[in-house]
């Protein structure tokens, strides 16, 4: 159950930096963004099925 939390929190300073990247390139997405954007949605996934099958 704590995977999935950390996972959730991750996933949000992934998206917090994706956001901090875009901003800092005038909205413009580069590879780094979308990468980061990638990670993050990942984290997202793999902590919702985590908090889904758990439970």
């Amino acid at each position: 159950m704590a995977a999935a939390f950390i996972l959730a929190v991750l996933a949000i300073v992934f998206f917090a930096a994706a956001a901090v990247r875009y901003m800092r390139r005038g909205g413009a997405k580069d590879p780094a963004t979308r990468t980061w954007l990638l990670i993050a949605a990942i984290f997202t996934t793999v902590a919702a099925w985590l908090q889904w099958h758990t439970s």
